[in-house]
């Protein structure tokens, strides 16, 4: 008896066991434009091949770190693959966006893809390949399946989701060790399991849980020594090392810290080497590896936690929780964009085109400066609803006004989820607080930006680019509210729809078909670019052009103009002419084509044109003296204001010069006339808008005659119908179309401001009537007519003036 006493002290004075940890000496760090990386695979000759999902690539880099080359697939390319492997000098990629295992060579030359079938068409993100076997995850079906390589048949599959054992709710990262049992990462149960090579289920290493040993996001996967596992967390940035199934602690650095990354989506060993894909920061960390003797095994003593479904988001109702382990910007767990992509990078919904890249919509993680000396915009005004929560952080620079937040618009508690619609078909929840079925959210909150084409209880046309306008063929004649481009009767361009927006559920033009709420390319949320027009011209290409020759050519007011002194239009500084120059998307001048400022009496049009506003009220101003007269597109003076009326921006005929909106008819008098004259004749004849003002005689003897004034006095026009210092008499040569009385007084050479209101159907002079100088004092009459000048230019269409048997013109 005290022989088994003496025994029993003898091993309790014994020091505990120590046992084996690792640590990782970094010794590089693989970077080139990567956009997201999910996994990494290694060749035996050291070459590692990233799979770059979101640019749909893999790239290539040699053992010391330089880029090799890149490869993007076949001629489908790949769309946001998520697994990469290599076996038998072939690389094999599952291809979750198209539903297949894509196989290449080690150069990157396709050999063949697997087709992947089920009742919901599987979506493969890890696999590993083995004596002629693809074992592959599937993440919408929740199940491991194995395929042949040579056959492309799938011979078995296993699992469903669930909590218990064989179960998963998303199964990603996939390992198998020496002894042939595979190792899956079962993300949300916060395991891996652990089957033999039939899926038959054998053990589980780790737990769902924030102590030690636990996995709270568990995402990659690596075999080290055929003794340790070591699974990467996408949430807590860290990886914990697993002895012999059982935890010896988190991989820690050379002073022993544990290591710490953005989001560790994939891990690849190596020899001694530790591949750890970090999504977030777009890069691979590479380590070499090495063992120390320290930490102490985990015991798994404790029960399942009773809110483990609750956890799996709400990281701060767990019960090892502190404020250090999830909290961002003050902000609880569930709320963070961390949180958020924990998820959504791949492992369980694939939204890496949309999140962790580009501008995302204003919340207390995306925060912006507040324009200074901007105009404040109506949305300002705006008030968010009730329904969207909002949340306070005091480490804000607006600390104590509360603001939105992922949950504000997201949450897994959807209301009504069964009338619930998606706008994007790969979304089958879009998760969102409000039914958005046709992308109505957005008006929610953006009150004042609430326009329908087709809503006549918000008279708001003009304010917002139109919503509601169909973008599909028009039934029979129908044409109101439809696109008038044939070109949109097929939807949205590519170029819009690949960057992430959509149309409504009946085709109809909503806020989503310009913004993408996540991952845009500026603070605007648009999918490309706007500021030089990049984005007006997707679906307005008939209304763009890249410089003043392709402009002339459309017969369109030209674009992309480089001002060789900056204007200022409506409080705004400009350098370049664009499609916002004269547009604004969500301000415009009520009842206009969404213009900075109305059009109707020319001010916008004289910004550029100076002074050429003075037309207003004049004669030649048709609201008052033709308002009956309809131009060839079938607008009124009242509808096309003082410009409209005569010129189209937009519409114009590439033969007809100033962009005449006119419809041209046939001269019928007997006098010669010039090409450029077409525009005055067209109205100052029979039937014409300036019937009551005919001009019978304008044509001046050119026959023999060598012409020549200063353009900026009287212009001349050559033989190629442009103003130039040599050429004929032309209608504009005494005439400025655009101004009552002459811009200039003889005498005093001040400039004169034209009068502001003219009574209708004033009669005109020979000192005024559109006559660019008041006088004959500095033209070049005087060289040819001497004492007669004043006579031949006060009388110039008088027939009594003209010499009578000179036909001086040919």
């Amino acid at each position: 008896m005290k022989r088994y006493f003496f025994l029993l002290i003898f091993l309790t004075i014994l020091p505990a066991k120590v046992y084996a940890g690792l640590f990782a000496e970094k010794i590089m760090q693989l970077e080139s434009d990567l956009d997201q990386p999910s996994d990494i695979a290694v060749h035996d000759d050291g070459r590692a091949y990233v799979l770059d999902g979101v640019n749909n690539r893999v790239v290539v880099y040699h053992p010391n770190g330089k880029k090799d080359f890149i490869f993007y697939g076949d001629k489908k390319g790949l769309n946001q693959p998520m697994g990469i492997s290599i076996a038998d000098e072939q690389v094999y990629i599952a291809d979750s966006g198209f539903h297949r295992i894509a196989i290449f060579t080690l150069q990157g030359e396709f050999l063949k893809s697997l087709l992947l079938v089920d009742e919901l068409p599987p979506e493969p993100v890890a696999l590993v390949v083995t004596e002629g076997m693809i074992t592959w995850s599937d993440r919408r079906n929740h199940k491991i399946c194995r395929t042949a390589v040579d056959t492309g048949k799938t011979l078995l599959c296993w699992g469903k989701r669930g909590e218990s054992r064989g179960d998963f709710q998303f199964p990603f990262q996939l390992k198998f060790d020496r002894d042939d049992y595979l190792h899956v990462v079962d993300v949300l149960n916060g395991r891996v399991q652990v089957f033999n090579h039939q899926g038959r289920y054998f053990n589980q290493v780790g737990r769902f849980g924030l102590e030690g040993g636990e996995l709270y996001r568990p995402n990659g996967l690596a075999l080290y020594n055929d003794q340790y596992l070591l699974v990467s967390d996408a949430y807590r940035g860290t990886v914990s090392v697993f002895k012999n199934k059982r935890s010896v602690g988190l991989l820690v650095d050379t002073e022993q810290k544990p290591l710490q990354f953005s989001a560790p989506t994939g891990l690849t060993v190596w020899q001694d080497h530790l591949y750890v894909v970090d999504a977030l920061n777009n890069r691979v960390d590479v380590f070499r590896l090495h063992e120390y003797e320290g930490g102490s095994l985990t015991k798994d003593t404790r029960a399942d936690l009773s809110q483990k479904n609750c956890a799996i988001c709400h990281l701060a109702w767990a019960p090892d929780y502190s404020t250090d382990e999830g909290e961002q910007d003050d902000v609880p767990p569930v709320a963070t964009e961390r949180m958020c992509y924990s998820c959504h990078h791949g492992a369980v919904l694939d939204s890496r085109k949309a999140i962790g890249r580009g501008e995302q919509h204003p919340d207390i993680h995306h925060q912006r400066e507040e324009a200074q000396n901007k105009k404040i915009s109506p949305a300002q005004n705006d008030k968010i609803p009730k329904v969207f929560p909002l949340l306070k952080s005091a480490s804000t620079m607006r600390g104590k006004k509360r603001q939105l937040s992922c949950g504000s618009c997201h949450t897994p508690h959807t209301k009504d989820i069964d009338k619930a619609d998606t706008l994007y078909t790969q979304h089958k929840n879009p998760w969102l607080r409000v039914l958005n079925n046709d992308g109505d959210l957005c008006q929610q909150c953006h009150e004042s930006k609430l326009d329908d084409v087709r809503n006549t209880k918000v008279p708001l046309s003009g304010i917002n680019h139109p919503v509601g306008i169909y973008l599909k063929v028009p039934p029979g004649d129908e044409k109101k509210y439809y696109a008038t481009s044939e070109k949109l009767h097929n939807g949205l361009p590519e170029s819009l729809l690949s960057g992430g927006v959509t149309l409504g559920r009946d085709k109809q033009m909503i806020c989503q078909s310009c913004h993408q709420i996540h991952g845009a390319t500026n603070e605007a949320l648009t999918p490309l670019n706007f500021d030089e027009g990049q984005l007006c011209a997707e679906c307005h290409d008939r209304q763009h052009a890249k410089d003043k020759k392709d402009a002339k050519i459309k017969g369109i007011h030209p674009v992309n103009i480089e001002l060789e002194k900056s204007l200022k239009i409506n409080g705004n500084e400009i350098k370049k002419i664009t499609c916002l120059t004269c547009h604004s998307i969500h301000n415009g001048e009520k009842g206009t084509a969404i213009l900075t400022i109305n059009d109707q009496d020319g001010k916008l049009c004289s910004n550029c044109h100076k002074k050429y506003d003075a037309v207003v009220n004049s004669d030649h101003d048709l609201r008052v003296t033709a308002e009956k007269y309809q131009n060839r597109l079938g607008h009124t003076p009242e509808q096309s204001g003082a410009c409209g009326i005569c010129h189209t921006m937009h519409r114009g005929n590439p033969e007809t010069p100033f962009l005449y909106a006119g419809e041209f008819q046939p001269y019928k008098g007997k006098e010669p006339a010039l090409e450029r004259d077409r525009i005055c004749l067209d109205c100052h004849r029979k039937k014409g808008s300036a019937e009551k003002m005919i001009v019978t005689h304008f044509s001046h003897p050119a026959k023999d005659l060598i012409l020549q004034s200063d353009p900026k006095v009287l212009p001349l026009i050559n033989a190629k119908n442009e103003i130039d210092e040599f050429g004929v008499i032309a209608c504009i040569t005494c005439h400025e179309p655009h101004r009552w009385e002459p811009e200039q007084n003889e005498n005093t050479q001040e400039t004169l401001e034209p009068e502001k209101i003219l009574p209708k159907n004033k009669k005109g002079t020979v000192l005024n009537s559109f006559l660019r100088r008041k006088g004959i004092k500095g033209t070049f009459c005087i060289n040819c007519h001497g004492l007669e000048t004043r006579v031949k230019y006060k009388y110039y269409h008088d027939k009594l003036s003209r010499d009578k048997n000179i036909d001086y013109i040919k």
